[in-house]
């Protein structure tokens, strides 16, 4: 990306229009997943968890085991340029994969769970729960991490009101694969790869309870302010659909794990939302 003239990029896919939204770039820390079966990587996808003796596996509110996703080392270099992140220590994330909540209630908040452990030293693979749904076992990769610029995105929403119609949002397609060298994409921090909308305000709207109905204007002063809440939410990970991991979110969709600033930097990663988007 870095010899990449993003500009030329969009101009090539008949994305002139959208040149603006592409003016500021966010850092962000790309993930890349490659196959591990033996699970010797500690930053991974899928497999067994690394989790301390005697924990409780996550459940949702049906009782049901949640998926494990994956785990991130936080001692990796790519870390130290987010300082409110802990210095150290394992983030893993953990999510209802067998009844799949999008997260746009507030009841949906039992199906996920984002856990850090502070002392690595202390966890070991632990087994599945023998009750864990089929579909809720992933494949165990390794997880890299490189820093990378990340840019906004171009949203169904956005392509629908566009010059070129929703076909705007398909040629985005094309132009985000050539920008970040491939269709799929896993990250942390920067510019999520919203696909629906703006996922943020999702997040604003189902974590305070908000039944705003179909007729709601969001160019309403009440509206503005929603708008302007829901920057606060920073994109803590974005987990694709990935063959490799056998992953699959709805059809082609991605799973965007979002956490206010303060809440970060206070470690409550109980507050962490999730959302669900699919073409």
């Amino acid at each position: 990306m870095a010899n990449l003239n993003i500009g030329e990029v969009l101009d090539r896919h008949g994305l002139s229009e959208f040149r603006g939204l592409f003016d500021q770039a966010l850092p962000s820390i790309r993930l890349s997943l490659s196959k591990d079966e033996a699970e010797h990587s500690v930053s991974r996808a899928g497999g067994r968890p690394l989790l301390p003796i005697g924990f409780e596996w996550p459940l949702t509110r049906s009782k049901v085991p949640m998926a494990f996703l994956c785990q991130v080392d936080l001692s990796a270099k790519n870390f130290k340029a987010f300082p409110n992140l802990p210095p150290h220590g394992l983030l893993s994330f953990f999510y209802d994969a067998f009844e799949g909540p999008w997260g746009n209630r507030s009841e949906d908040r039992f199906g996920w769970r984002v856990i850090y452990f502070e002392d690595i030293a202390v966890l070991k693979h632990t087994d599945y729960p023998k009750e864990l749904p089929p579909s809720s076992v992933f494949a165990p990769c390794a997880v890299s991490f490189t820093d990378e610029l990340s840019y906004n995105a171009i949203t169904v929403e956005m392509a629908a009101v566009s010059e070129g119609g929703y076909a705007s949002y398909e040629n985005y397609l094309e132009a985000a694969s050539e920008i970040y060298s491939g269709p799929i994409i896993h990250r942390m921090f920067g510019y999520a790869q919203d696909i629906a909308g703006d996922f943020r305000l999702d997040c604003e709207i189902a974590s305070r309870d908000l039944d705003l109905g179909d007729d709601f204007d969001f160019g309403s002063s009440e509206g503005e302010a929603l708008a302007i809440e829901s920057e606060k939410w920073i994109l803590l990970l974005q987990l694709d659909s990935d063959a490799l991991a056998d992953m699959m979110w709805v059809d082609q969709g991605r799973l965007y794990f979002a956490i206010r600033e303060e809440d970060l930097a206070a470690r409550r990663f109980e507050k962490v939302w999730m959302i669900c988007e699919t073409q």
